[in-house]
């Protein structure tokens, strides 16, 4: 196998690109990470959620979300309240401060991808996105099986 063809790798590389890529203006400008811009943006998008909602839709560790969420509170950028069906359980939402930042940071990150995917004509661009539907689809029935 030439590693540099197996698409798992190319995509683990490309995707570790991206993420520094644009990692490097927002750590630069705000000092934030990938983990907590990847929070702070699911929060903007969904609104309140747990801890165990962030993992899933982030695909971060257990252990990487709750290091994120507790330097983004001590940061004042999202807060915290109990959940009422279970109080043991918290639910996380952007304060005023971290709804202003990611609404500084979101067109930047926008602006990226559009910088990204210039390289792309339309077609490809809806084909690029069709294929990750499908190939998304397809990892979640292969790790059912396993």
């Amino acid at each position: 196998m030439e590693l540099n063809k197996f698409l798992p790798y190319q995509l683990s590389v490309l995707s570790n690109k991206v993420s520094a890529g644009i990692a490097k203006y927002y750590r630069q400008q705000y000092n934030i990470s990938v983990s907590q811009w990847r929070v702070l943006a699911l929060l903007s998008d969904k609104g309140n959620q747990t801890a165990k909602e962030l993992t899933i839709k982030s695909q971060m560790d257990k252990v990487r979300v709750s290091r994120t969420m507790k330097s983004l509170e001590e940061r004042n950028f999202i807060s915290q309240q109990a959940c009422q069906k279970d109080k043991r359980a918290r639910r996380y939402k952007l304060t005023k401060e971290g709804d202003a930042l990611i609404n500084e940071v979101k067109p930047k990150a926008i602006a990226f991808e559009k910088r990204l995917l210039e390289t792309l004509s339309t077609n490809q661009v809806e084909e690029l996105q069709n294929c990750l539907q499908a190939l998304n689809s397809q990892v979640d029935k292969i790790t059912e099986e396993i």
